[in-house]
């Protein structure tokens, strides 16, 4: 086997990249043993009897796949996690988006005159206290108020007409 470092040499430095990158063609070795010099190389790479490679690709198609499925909820079990559940997802975080969900819920019933201004506050006082787990949850007791509300009302009306006919007679 012939020695064509020298030629390798020059070569990378003509084509300006690694050794790696670099191809002979088997077939021509005598006749790249005997260029020893730039000029000879440079005649070489433009007869196409050393050429350049491609740059190895690194595909990150596995990746993308894997980041899919686990954004479906796959390899996420146990022996996946490393840190505590707190230190994945901080309870003070859910705790903060729980509140900021149910206090906007609680302004926007203020602001269409759903509740007044009493059950808003009782209600925002309870969504401190931690009383409601979710928006769901404060939606079925503001209705339960409500009715309650109502329900009072009617029978209050109702009371008020039986001593007004009272009164009449």
């Amino acid at each position: 086997m012939v020695n064509l470092r020298l030629q390798r040499r020059l070569a990378r430095q003509i084509l300006g990249v690694g050794a790696k990158r670099i191809w002979m063609d088997p077939n021509e070795v005598n006749e790249i043993a005997l260029a020893n010099s730039r000029k000879a190389v440079s005649k070489l790479v433009k007869d196409s009897f050393i050429i350049k490679k491609k740059v190895e690709m690194h595909s990150r198609q596995r990746a993308r796949v894997r980041q899919e499925e686990v954004l479906k909820g796959r390899h996420t079990g146990a022996g996946k996690r490393k840190g505590c559940r707190d230190a994945r997802m901080p309870r003070k975080i859910m705790w903060i988006r729980r509140q900021r969900t149910l206090r906007r819920l609680l302004k926007k019933y203020r602001e269409s005159k759903k509740i007044d201004r009493h059950v808003y506050h009782t209600t925002y006082l309870a969504c401190k206290a931690g009383q409601y787990k979710s928006k769901q949850n404060l939606a079925d007791h503001i209705e339960k108020v409500l009715y309650k509300m109502n329900l009072e009302k009617a029978q209050n009306q109702k009371q008020a007409l039986k001593e007004d006919k009272k009164k009449r007679h």
